[in-house]
């Protein structure tokens, strides 16, 4: 990681070779301003309520649309980048986000001034040279000075896009975002006046809705207390991946049969008879056991490992969704069910305390980030430029070694966001994290998805039969496999050919090396070897599955779901009922508005910046051969029937499954 840069509006150290694509560039500072909008408005009297519009009141109809206009087309923008095309399109899109971000910051200015606290000259002064700093370091031409053989696997880079137009239009963005957060920072919250009349540690539900004003509020808000939806978010949530199918020896958690019929209510059915046809299911989180406590960054904080129970309706049943049975929040404690009350709504709510933390730890950070970057290593270090497995596979790495170095820097670091966001110690976060990525990539084989769903014992539609992650992940799963085969079917024919290829078995022996990838599992015997064609083709197909689909599906649902803390909460803020006697608070357990304003920030830039689309490779390489060029025609309109099947199984979901539309999957980790 040699030949770094500073990069413009995330200030963070790149390396040359990772530069960023100016259309990602545009598409994370589209967001970073449509948050500080937000942030900044919620600091306002009134500006959450939707019949007022940033402390205006509604009759002023000019004022209010003069303010509205602008955020309306800031949030147009975002397909506008999409679709741009050429240098000049994302020009023009940098010109006019500049001007539309200044145009929102003075109108806050200017229709907030009396609300507004007056800076001291002292403020103002530090702020100015705040500015001032910021217009120094923002020269992006500055790009040009460092020599560096760069390879671009999009259409545009950021060293061609560099003009002095652009320059100015990202200062004016730089600019007018600073101005937003100064604002912000010098008001005191409107929530800060709701809480007047109560304890301002105890805030309310419609607090928490009250943080989102031009970010849309969450379908999960008013939906996350139904035990049909909690148990929707096993098979459709951030996190369905945790989900197993409960053996017949395996212990139950202690449930009656008695227990059972109360909780579940179907005639004829019993908890026995669940076990025995394959309908009784667990998530279990035992791997958050010994995590530690955490405080940062100024209250005590909770993390639990939970053990939860759920079931499926016999199939003479009408409905046969997942539904929750018992949760223990800790080995050593009582096991509440939904004849509990407030109780089994505080246990609901460390079940999904820990799935976010496992969430962001194993599932997203270990299991896609982590898991896919020695693949990127090998192939840069090993494969040609010119090898098909190489131009095959980079623009399924486009971006990842930037935004895992970004991670390293700014989020996972000390006291930053995830240690202040999530239940346990950074430390601990960070053991969990490296453990789980090396038994990820110790198992590689494994690691295939229909063999994931296997290994769970969840790959059964008839005892399952609800599973959107599992039905739609196999959609796209075979589309991938079906068009990795074509492709490298055009190159081998025999396995002696892929023998004799020396530039792959290097890439494979780069990948099992202890001075590589040091992976386990890998290739068809011991040494790492890579001897067939077939188990190239699931090599390579798990490979672009993780860096595309998986991603998508753990990513993309930070944004649309996991924004709501009260839904997900990171972090548990008082102890876990341990007497079934007595009835804890729900709301107690619930992170402050500052924190559920930071898990908003963080989880909205992380699950909203969507640049690429699986299938919709810029390079012309794959024109330049027929066969490849008719799979991959193939391979796209497979895409397209796929997306036109989820939208039709949304339609009749408990909730629309929209992380493995083929529009919403993007070619690489690049967020």
């Amino acid at each position: 990681m040699t030949g770094a840069l500073p990069l413009p509006v995330i200030k963070i150290q790149v390396p040359i070779q990772e530069l960023p694509n100016l259309k990602w560039v545009l598409s994370v500072a589209q967001k970073i301003t449509l948050l500080l909008v937000n942030d900044t408005l919620t600091k306002f009297p009134n500006s959450s309520d939707s019949n007022v519009s940033y402390g205006i009141d509604a009759d002023a109809e000019s004022n209010s649309s003069a303010i509205d206009s602008p955020v309306e087309a800031l949030q147009d923008m975002e397909q506008k980048i999409k679709d741009a095309e050429t240098c000049e399109d994302l020009e023009k899109i940098a010109l006019n986000l500049a001007s539309i971000t200044q145009e929102i910051t003075e109108e806050i200015v200017s229709h907030n001034s009396s609300d507004i606290v007056s800076f001291d000259t002292q403020e103002m002064s530090e702020f100015e040279e705040h500015l001032n700093r910021i217009d120094e370091e923002f020269e992006l031409h500055e790009f040009h000075k460092e020599p560096g053989n760069i390879e671009f696997l999009a259409p545009f880079s950021l060293e061609e896009s560099i003009t002095d137009l652009l320059s100015s239009a990202f200062k004016k963005i730089i600019d007018s975002d600073a101005k937003l957060l100064e604002l912000k920072e010098s008001q005191p919250s409107s929530m800060d006046v709701d809480f007047s009349t109560h304890d301002a540690m105890n805030p309310s539900i419609e607090d928490y809705n009250k943080l989102f004003v031009k970010i849309p509020l969450p379908q999960i808000s008013s939906r996350f207390k139904e035990d049909l939806v909690f148990g929707y978010m096993q098979v459709a949530g951030p996190n369905p991946l945790m989900l197993q199918q409960v053996l017949q020896q395996e212990k139950n958690l202690g449930i009656s049969n008695e227990q059972y019929e109360k909780i579940v209510g179907i005639p004829n059915d019993s908890l026995e008879a669940a076990r025995q046809e394959g309908r009784l299911y667990k998530a279990d989180y035992f791997k958050l056991k010994n995590m530690e406590n955490g405080s940062f960054p100024n209250q005590q904080k909770y993390i639990y490992s939970p053990l939860a129970l759920f079931v499926v309706p016999p199939a003479s049943n009408p409905s046969r969704s997942l539904l929750p049975l018992a949760i223990r929040c800790q080995p050593e404690h009582p096991v509440f069910t939904p004849l509990d009350g407030e109780n089994w709504a505080i246990a609901k709510s460390i079940v999904q305390m820990a799935d976010s933390n496992y969430h962001e730890l194993v599932s997203h950070l270990a299991h896609t980030h982590l898991f896919i970057e020695p693949f990127v290593i090998a192939t840069k270090r090993r494969l040609p430029a010119n090898h098909h497995l190489r131009i095959l596979l980079e623009p399924h790495f486009e971006g990842t070694i930037l935004i895992n170095y970004g991670a390293h820097q700014l989020l996972i670091a000390d006291r930053r966001q995830v240690d202040a966001l999530l239940a346990s110690t950074i430390e601990s976060d960070r053991q969990l994290t490296v453990q789980a990525a090396q038994d990820n990539l110790h198992h590689f084989n494994d690691a295939m998805f229909p063999k994931t769903l296997r290994s769970r014992g969840v790959d059964n539609i008839s005892q399952l039969p609800e599973y959107p992650y599992r039905d739609d992940g196999l959609l796209i799963w075979n589309a991938i496999h079906q068009w990795v085969s074509a492709y490298l079917s055009s190159y081998y024919i025999t396995g002696q050919q892929i023998l004799a290829d020396q530039a792959l078995q290097n890439w494979a022996k780069e990948l099992i090396s202890q001075q590589g990838g040091r992976l386990q599992n890998f290739g068809e015997d011991a040494s790492g070897t890579i001897k067939t064609l077939d188990y190239l083709i699931d090599a390579v197909s798990t490979i672009i599955f993780t860096a595309s689909a998986q991603h998508a599906a753990v990513n993309f649902a930070q944004g649309e779901l996991m924004t709501y803390a009260p839904a997900f909460p990171l972090a548990s803020y008082s102890p876990a009922p341990t007497n079934p006697d007595e009835q804890g608070d729900f709301m107690s357990m619930l992170p402050s508005i500052e924190q559920a304003r930071t898990q908003l920030k963080v989880t909205y830039l992380l699950g909203s910046v969507y640049y690429t689309q699986l299938g919709q490779y810029s390079n012309s390489y794959f024109k330049s051969k027929p066969q490849i060029s008719s799979a991959l025609a193939t391979f796209q309109n497979q895409l397209k029937g796929i997306e036109k099947e989820i939208t039709q199984r949304n339609r009749t979901r408990i909730m629309p499954y929209k992380f493995l539309l083929p529009s919403q999957i993007p070619q690489s980790i690049n967020i």
